[in-house]
């Protein structure tokens, strides 16, 4: 017969699906109308009814069938057309399971295979390849015993179904346990018309279907290309069908069939429940018939596999369902199939009226009816057996209840098409009713596809030969008296067929309730959906749940609703199109499984049993890990697979799932951490639930903004301090007022220290215990002593020292400090993850210990952060020792205080002795009372990314001094209720170093704003508070965020005005102006809702403990007992470092910078270059955030989003493809976003960038090793305090010198003294990515020493205008394309760079009053510089070569020297060529440029102020005006001039007055 393509008519509405290889439910990527296509009725209606005079069937006319084109597969994110789900009810869909781990390497045998006596005469046995040890150990693979691999070894498998979801995973399986040693895999695969460009020829299919899928994919990669392409060698696609008599094969290809195969899995069928009678028994009945008449003419058939279902009859009684076959109600099955091709078509309908009667659709009957037509046979051959015949083969029916996603394979989640449970699955993601409400304690019957191909593929291992002495395996009839509820008791004589039924039975089920939760889990997180809570969902009264749920939450009820919403939203008519094709579909199956889900069947799984303890000790096959199986993250893997391959989720979509080995803060795999305190919604007499709620998102959204820019927040805006004031008030009073008791309960108080008990209005007993402190004391008593002050007084103001400082928090007030900071942080992250090893580690050494914990200081949360760990994970809870200036910042402020922080002045140059005594005291007091402590070893927060250096504020020598040292007395003898009870003998202190990676920062605009001396434009608020006000806020939030007045700061104070018109320098806008993601800002908030996790992911990585007392014993022997402050904070800071994870984010980062040295860089190389970046984290054992079955691909998708890529990023094209450019837009904000993303990497890679950028700096082809070491030891003392050095210099640099060797990268010459270049062009531009994350720094470094060369006129300048004057220079030579790094204009790595020169010895600081006039000091007070900060002069001789060990620095005269010897180690000293000379003139030509600004014609600044001042004193305070000037003036001008200026005058305007 013929087939005829009728996809327009109206009656052809439902996908037809292939059980094996014909999937037809619909594709993922949606279909159009054209695409749906059915059996052609007419040609039904020519059709000759086929003879079936046996059992033994003799196919007659062929029946037409044509396929569902499939959709094409893209080799970066596959999406199957077909689904396939074979012996379940109607559910399925594709998904990627994990490559192989531990227990499930991949497994190839080198020894002889397993098989029954018939395999000698088998022609394949002997073209099984044997794969070598050193092919294994190439490809990664390792060698198991597994005896079903061994079976596997040499055999010939006919598999259908190969497209579909099952026989996907199947075939997946036999190549990932059996590999190189399978014999063949033929797999029997439909052909298309060429005119239906998603069918093509078998070949085809298989590559674009199949292998070009990521499960596939995936498999590649962990075996090697070279062992798996062997493997797929042996995969022989053939042309066939299984609805035609003959199967559609040609002669050539049944000859090698019949010749070769000893095994037949037969997984094809038509999955659609509403097919037309007579197509459903073509397909699912005698094409199984017809695979077993080819079996039976195979010479060397072994065993026949055939996928059923166990879900038949939906009127069957609740209790055990047998593993055997039911009868048939409506009649004999022989006589069933008899009449049913002998119809007409237009007696079709009535058989199937008479048929729905006693099945729910023609699926599960024809299913059914082929159970009973293999019994018949079964039987048949039998007699013929028993009468000296051919010999009957094993046959196994395999039943499957709801095949869901894979739990371990091939990729955890892996789902493929729209059946069963995955259509429910995304259906609830696109927030649509689809569980019934009553079901939520009924057990979810799901069973993962990898169980069940491992069932499939292992029991035709283990199955053998029946004889004539069976039973068939009807079933048997029970009585009541006998039970229903307990499985068949063993028959002594077998059944066959064997019947298994896997189902959940065999496992331990979850409950829909649980696969709910773990379903809302997800696509909450996800999605915008508001998906209701299982309490809130699962009700008894549905009425009920459509008016508290649906209502409450917006959700749509109906497709009609929907489908309107998702046309609204799209606007892409395509896009939506396809969307409500899927519903519609997903609906349709959901529905036909709903008469199924209200049953409690306990499936008999005997056999399944049986098979599980024959290969239990199988490590690629076993079965016992899925007894254990994690069904809320099950679900949640569930829910991803789903979202990318059906709902076609964003590109750069990670799971959420949380790995092996790490546990998530937020949300914790661990029910006892999950059920915390502080997740549970605490009950107001006042207000109710809403009223809480909506409390609680004003006060984050508060406190995110203020977070974000905390130089907007105004002290003053009364409105707002007011809203906050009374809803913080509120909360608190809600949480005192809870009368549950839960909060005093002794087991949730063991971590909370002194918190756990109700302290007092005043806490007096700390009080005495600080006052009685000896330092406190003989601070008292000297300060009598010296200024005759009364002894009251002077201890009245120790008292408010400690009343200003002291932590006032209190038992509610820290739980609900924990739930407020819950909500925030899942607010700003997805995940906070954290190793479980780390984890564990930590509480096994802190046990019996003080504990300090030392976060590396990155936000403003750090330590908040780390305090939200530890009421997380049961860790002794610490108080927060803070910067004073942190109390001024309102919501912020507010929520360190009921955390408990105290306030310390951290700056001891301003810190009286009293309060550096009453500060120490109150620190020691409560170490040993509290028992934790948070504190910070750096000063204050990075602005580009990396480590600062320890702060020597005295802090870690109070740690210190209180672990060492007792000068405290013991508790009061007559004890009061809050007494301090302190322990005479005091527990040992360790430090705990922690290392947070953050994907990105809520304040990294304003530190971007502010590295780059960017103001913010103030408010109207802010303008018309007083300037005292403004003044006291913004010194708060520029000590939070790193600008507190110090040597480390930029000027922040306007020049006075006023003064007449003076000479200026403005800024070029073409570098500083805001750009459009700066200006952007305000309009990405949606209405003041910050975006959910819009920052990613966090990483916090615990270093090794630091106990005090071993590390100041071995101080002590080593002769370093002055050093142990200093040595405690290095090794605080080397632990951190050697706890860093590192984020994708960073390495998309750096590689998208390096691509400015080529213009821009292709999408394809960028993917590239990243994976070269994983491969060396990888190959140095630095722990990252990359899971072993993510694409690249999707992690540079994601890690672009999260660099904002539309405001930083250009990618050229309406679509990317790999040769798309990516390039960065050149404005400094976005190259500072990028650049402070990046820097997590370059702690990491460090000795890589040094050593690359010597292999660079040289561009002859040969070079010697000194020049090696030369350039490599220039550069560290160069960076002596950019970096940490946690690693000796001379065995690093030989490590690096043999690892390029080892790659090819340098060839030895004349005896290992000259090398010679020999790196591949892809090689270099891999070592040159390596440099380029030092390269702006290297920059940087040079500009600044070019800016020094003002010190050849001037004696000596404020050491605080050098930053602005790099950055003067830096737009100079940006514009003049000097260098290509933006990152040059920081002021902060400026500020490093002078503080290298002057720890280097180049230049040296001095005092302002014992170089400048009292009048010259009064004027660089009105310009913002104060006389206690230092002025940088030209060091003299003695100070520069006074050291005692060499150092490549002895060898530079000065500062000219060094700018030419950095200038030879840039990049593009090396690729200028003939321009190398003109920018070695750099410094000389800066130095006049600076004379032009101190030679400017008219009244200097100091003259317009009437004061006569020396030369050198003049042209210094002009120069600070000039720049001062100019940085004041550059946000007005930005107008001025929109491109970019080519000269220093252009870049910043000179003007005279």
């Amino acid at each position: 017969m013929s087939q005829q393509d009728d996809s327009s008519s109206p009656e052809h509405d439902s996908p037809t699906i292939s059980e094996a290889d014909e999937t037809r439910t619909t594709d993922t990527t949606a279909m159009s109308d054209e695409d749906y296509v059915d059996y052609d009725h007419n040609s039904v209606i020519d059709r000759k009814p086929i003879s079936i005079p046996t059992i033994v069937i003799q196919n007659g006319d062929d029946g037409s069938f044509q396929p569902l084109p499939a959709s094409p597969i893209s080799p970066k994110l596959e999406r199957s057309a077909e689904a396939v789900v074979v012996g379940a009810a109607p559910e399925e869909r594709k998904i990627m399971e994990p490559v192989p781990k531990d227990d499930e390497a991949l497994h190839l045998h080198d020894g002889p295979s397993n098989t029954d006596s018939n395999n000698d005469n088998n022609n394949n046995s002997n073209e099984a390849e044997t794969t070598s040890t050193s092919e294994r150990a190439s490809s990664g693979l390792l060698s198991h015993d597994s005896p079903v691999a061994d079976y596997y070894n040499g055999k010939t498998v006919l598999l259908t179904g190969a497209t579909g979801f099952v026989g996907k995973a199947v075939l997946w399986k036999l190549i990932q346990s059996v590999g190189t040693k399978i014999g063949k895999i033929y797999l029997l695969i439909r052909s298309g018309s060429n005119k239906r460009h998603r069918i093509g020829r078998p070949t085809d299919r298989v590559k674009s279907e199949i292998l070009n899928n990521k499960a596939f994919l995936a498999l590649r990669n962990s075996m090697g290309h070279e062992v798996f392409e062997k493997v797929v060698r042996k995969i022989q696609p053939v042309t066939g069908d299984i609805i035609s008599p003959d199967l559609s094969l040609s002669v050539q290809d049944r000859q090698n069939i019949l010749s070769e195969v000893q095994v037949v899995i037969h997984c094809a069928a038509t999955l659609d429940y509403h097919e037309r009678l007579d197509l459903a028994l073509e397909t699912n009945t005698l094409g199984t018939l017809r695979l077993l008449d080819l079996a039976e003419e195979c010479e060397h058939m072994e065993v026949f596999v055939h996928m059923s279902l166990c879900y038949f009859n939906p009127n069957m009684p609740d209790g055990y369902i047998q593993e055997r076959v039911y009868p048939m109600e409506i009649g004999d099955p022989e006589d069933l199939l008899k009449e049913i091709v002998g119809l007409e078509l237009q007696e079709i309908p009535k058989m199937t009226q008479r048929i729905l009667a006693a099945f729910p659709n023609t699926y599960t009957f024809t299913k059914f009816l082929t159970e009973h037509l293999i019994l018949k046979r079964v039987d048949y051959n039998r007699v013929e057996e028993a009468q000296g015949g051919k010999k009957q083969w094993p046959i196994s029916i395999i039943r499957a209840t709801q095949v869901g996603a894979g739990a371990y394979e091939p990729l955890p989640g892996w789902v493929d098409g729209i059946t069963g449970t995955n259509g429910a699955v995304f259906l609830l993601g696109q927030g649509i009713q689809v569980l019934q409400t009553d079901i939520g304690h009924m057990s979810a019957d799901i069973v993962p596809v990898d169980y069940l191909a491992r069932v499939i593929i292992s029991n035709a291992a283990v199955v053998k030969p029946p004889g004539t002495r069976f039973l068939l395996p009807y079933n048997e009839i029970i009585t009541e008296e006998e039970g229903l509820h307990s499985p068949l008791p063993q028959p002594i004589i077998p059944c066959f067929p064997a019947v298994y039924q896997v189902s959940g039975s065999s496992l331990r089920m979850a409950t829909w309730k649980e696969v709910y939760d773990g379903v809302r889990h997800y696509w909450t997180r996800n999605t915008k959906i508001t998906l209701p809570s299982s309490k809130e969902y699962f009700v008894s009264n549905k009425a009920l749940l459509k008016a508290r749920i649906f209502i409450k939450n917006n959700l749509s009820n109906s497709f009609v609703s929907m489908t309107t919403a998702i046309n609204a939203n799209t606007g892409d008519r395509t896009t939506s199109k396809l969307t409500a094709r899927t519903i519609e579909t997903a609906s349709r199956i959901v529905e036909a499984n709903q008469p199924f889900l209200r049953h409690r069947w306990t499936f008999d799984h005997q056999n399944v049993h049986a098979l599980d303890k024959q290969i239990a000790e199988d490590p690629l096959f076993g079965l016992r890990k899925y007894q254990d199986i994690d069904w809320f993250a099950y679900m949640v893997n569930y829910s991803y697979g789903t979202h990318i391959y059906i709902a076609q989720g964003p590109s750069g979509l990670r799971n959420i799932a949380i790995p092996d080995q790490w546990d998530c803060a937020l949300y914790s795999k661990h029910a006892a951490l999950r059920n915390s305190i502080i997740e549970k919604p605490i009950e107001s007499v006042v207000f109710s639930a809403s009223d809480i709620q909506k409390r609680t998102q004003r006060m984050l959204t508060q406190l995110i903004e203020t977070l974000e820019n905390t130089m907007s927040y105004n002290s003053r805006d009364k409105r707002k301090n007011e809203e906050w004031i009374n809803d913080f008030d509120a909360s608190l009073d809600d949480w005192c007022h809870d009368d549950s008791e839960i909060l005093k309960d002794a087991k949730n108080s063991a971590v909370l220290g002194r918190w756990g008990k109700v302290l007092g209005e005043h806490d007096e007993a700390i009080k005495v215990v600080v006052l009685n402190d000896k330092r406190v004391h003989e601070s008292v008593e000297q300060i009598i002593e010296t200024s005759g002050v009364p002894q009251q007084t002077v201890v009245g103001e120790a008292i408010k020292i400690l009343q200003r400082m002291r932590e006032r928090t209190q038992l509610a007030y820290v739980w609900f400090a924990g739930a407020f900071l819950d909500n925030l942080f899942k607010r700003l992250f997805s995940t906070i993850r954290i190793q479980e090893s780390d984890m564990a580690r930590l509480k096994e050494q802190i046990k019996g210990k003080n504990v300090v914990y030392v976060p590396v200081s990155k936000t403003l949360v750090d330590q908040l952060l780390i305090w939200y760990i530890c009421i997380r994970h049961q860790l002794p809870m610490p108080a927060i020792i803070c910067d004073e200036a942190l109390a001024l910042l309102g919501p912020i402020s507010d929520i360190f205080r009921i955390a408990g922080a105290y306030f310390v002045r951290r700056d001891q140059i301003s810190r009286s002795p009293l309060n550096t005594a009453v500060t120490a005291a109150y620190t020691e007091a409560l170490l040993h009372e509290h028992g934790a402590l948070s504190m910070l070893v750096e000063r204050t927060r990075s602005r580009t990314g990396r480590l600062h250096n320890p702060y020597a504020d005295g802090l870690v020598d109070m740690v210190l001094e209180a672990s060492l040292e007792k000068h405290q007395p013991s508790a009061p003898s007559s004890p009061t209720r809050n007494s301090l009870q302190l322990p005479h003998r005091r527990k040992p202190t360790v430090f705990v170093p922690f290392h947070i990676t953050y994907e990105k920062i809520p304040e990294l605009h304003m530190l971007i704003d502010q590295v780059l001396d960017q103001k913010q434009p103030k408010t109207r608020a802010q303008t018309a508070a007083s300037s005292a006000s403004v003044s006291a806020s913004s010194s708060a939030a520029g000590m939070a965020s790193g600008t507190a007045s110090g040597p480390s700061s930029p000027i922040v104070t306007s020049p006075t005005q006023g003064t007449g018109p003076m000479s200026g320098l403005a800024r070029s806008a073409s570098f500083l102006r805001p750009s459009a993601s700066v200006a952007g800002r305000a309009a990405t908030k949606d209405q003041g809702m910050t975006e959910k996790a819009k920052y990613g992911r966090v990483y916090v990585g615990i270093g090794e403990v630091i106990d005090v007392q071993k590390i100041a014993e071995k101080s002590a022997a080593e002769e370093e007992k002055g050093q142990l402050s200093a040595i405690v904070s290095r090794t605080i800071q080397t632990n951190q470092h050697r706890a860093t994870i590192v984020s994708p984010v960073a390495l998309v980062a750096a590689v998208i910078l390096f691509g400015r040295s080529y213009g821009s860089i292709t999408m394809g190389s960028l993917c590239e270059h990243v994976g070269r970046l994983r491969d060396e984290l990888i190959a140095k054992n630095i722990p990252f955030d990359w899971q072993w079955d993510e694409d690249i691909e999707v992690v540079v998708s994601y890690s672009l989003n999260l660099l904002d890529a539309k405001q930083n990023v250009t990618i050229e094209g309406k679509k990317v493809t790999e040769a798309s450019n990516v390039r960065v837009i050149e404005h400094a904000d976005n190259v500072m976003a990028l650049s402070y993303m990046a820097n997590q990497l370059v702690e990491m890679l460090l000795p890589d960038a040094l050593f690359s950028i010597c292999y660079l700096s040289s561009s002859a082809d040969q070079v010697s090793r000194s020049d090696l070491l030369d350039s490599f030891m220039f550069l560290i003392h160069l960076f002596k305090d950019e970096f940490i050095y946690h690693w000796d210099h001379d065995e690093k640099f030989n490590e690096l010198l043999a690892l390029f060797v080892s790659r090819g990268w340098l060839a030895v010459k004349e005896g290992d003294e000259r090398y010679e270049k020999v790196a591949e062009s892809k090689d270099e531009k891999h070592i040159h990515l390596l440099a380029s994350l030092l390269y702006p720094t290297l920059d940087a470094y040079w500009i600044t020493s070019c800016s020094l060369s003002a010190l050849r006129d001037l004696p000596y300048m404020p050491r605080k205008i050098i930053p602005i004057l790099s950055q003067w220079i830096a737009a100079h030579l940006i514009s003049g394309r000097r260098t290509i790094y933006r990152e040059v204009l920081s002021t902060e790595v400026s500020q490093n760079a002078v503080d290298n020169f002057l720890a280097i010895g180049f230049i040296e600081a001095v005092h302002p009053k014992s170089k400048l006039s009292p009048d010259a000091q009064i004027l660089l007070l009105e310009l913002g510089v104060t006389t206690n900060e230092d002025l940088v002069m030209v060091a003299s001789e003695r100070r520069r070569h006074g050291g005692t060990s060499s150092s490549p620095m002895d060898q530079i005269d000065d500062l000219a020297t060094l700018c030419g010897r950095i200038e030879k180690h840039r990049y593009e000293f090396r690729m200028l060529g003939n321009e190398a000379y003109r920018n070695s003139q750099v410094f000389d030509k800066c130095q006049n440029q600076i004379r032009s600004i101190l030679k400017a014609g008219g009244k200097s600044y100091a003259a317009s102020h009437g004061m006569a001042l020396s030369r050198d004193e003049d042209q210094m305070i002009q120069l600070v005006y000039s720049l001062k000037n100019a940085a004041s003036t550059a946000s007005s001008n930005e107008a001025v001039s929109r491109r970019s200026p080519r000269r220093v005058s252009e870049a910043y305007n000179l003007r005279s007055p």
